[in-house]
């Protein structure tokens, strides 16, 4: 009679936990290497819990000695010069995209004064 897949591995299943069981030192040593990892402190982690995020520590530059911008000031250039990045990869890509030999689209003018009223936005901020 031929032996099926099934029966092969129930064997096998049952001779292998025979031997773990056997040796303690097996078995033992079997589920040491499974235990658990310890959770690692996070290297961005503020060290004071009452700072909003990202805020710690923030390198904000200081304007030629005088007093440096306020940290909400700061996050919003931040935030406004990354819109400002995602709009012009996207403008990037109409452009490519676009047929220019015809007319220039609408599209792209509405983009281009969006970024352009970014951009003046971005400064007023870093004037005050």
């Amino acid at each position: 009679m031929n032996p099926t897949r099934r029966r092969m591995m129930v064997s096998m299943s049952g001779a292998i936990a025979a031997l773990l069981a056997g040796h303690p030192l097996r078995a033992a040593a079997f589920y040491q290497a499974r235990a658990t990892p310890s959770p690692m402190p996070s290297p961005n982690a503020p060290a004071n819990q009452n700072v909003p995020a990202g805020l710690d520590g923030a390198d904000i530059p200081v304007r030629n000695g005088g007093r440096p911008l306020p940290p909400v000031t700061w996050m919003e250039i931040k935030s406004d010069a990354q819109k400002m990045f995602d709009l012009a990869n996207d403008f990037k890509w109409q452009v490519n995209r676009a047929n220019l030999a015809n007319t220039l689209p609408l599209l792209l003018l509405q983009e281009a004064h969006r970024m352009e009223k970014l951009a003046k936005q971005i400064q007023e901020r870093m004037k005050r």
